[in-house]
């Protein structure tokens, strides 16, 4: 008997997490910025870094949910293009998504190679976002959560690379893409 759920993976559970974890990051940022606003509004005092907060917010968010996103094929791309190909040609649909997994599966890589040297300078330099003395905020925590979520996203590119190669050579199903 089908219920309509579908068993979700150990892996998918962790995506589906940290995209949780990224949710709860917009909400603290509507928090911070809803305070800022009524503190300038009514008592005019704004809330001290809430720009370098939101800054550093936005680029956890945007890694933190990237591999649910992607798993849940709610990537940003124009398929209308890859769509038409794919529904008339699935071979060649295959062969695209393969290709969109290795594109997918290098840029992440070399993120990934490039953020972790960026990650010990900002823990070894004690890297700051704000001014001295007012607000500061650090920057390590953020690196971090760059590296999960890009290791996350890499992972999930090589699970969907696997599933679009056993389709492109022999096994039936449509691309990933798809």
């Amino acid at each position: 008997m089908d219920t309509g759920k579908r068993r979700v993976s150990a892996f998918g559970t962790a995506t589906y997490l940290l995209n949780a974890f990224g949710t709860l990051g917009i909400l603290a940022m509507v928090v911070v910025v809803n305070l800022d606003v009524f503190g300038r509004a009514l008592f005019n005092f704004p809330l001290p870094g809430v720009p370098e907060f939101v800054g550093l917010a936005i680029v956890a968010i945007v890694w933190a949910q990237a591999a649910d996103t992607l798993r849940n094929k709610r990537f940003i791309c124009s398929d209308v293009f890859f769509r038409g190909i794919a529904t008339r040609r699935p071979r060649i649909g295959n062969l695209l998504s393969v290709i969109f997994d290795l594109n997918g599966l290098m840029i992440t890589g070399i993120v990934f190679y490039f953020s972790v040297p960026l990650l010990k300078q900002s823990i070894e330099r004690g890297f700051y976002r704000g001014t001295q003395g007012v607000f500061t905020i650090p920057v390590w925590p953020v690196k971090v959560i760059i590296l999960i979520g890009c290791a996350a996203l890499f992972i999930q590119f090589l699970l969907f690379l696997v599933s679009d190669l056993k389709k492109l050579f022999g096994r039936s199903g449509s691309a990933s893409w798809n």
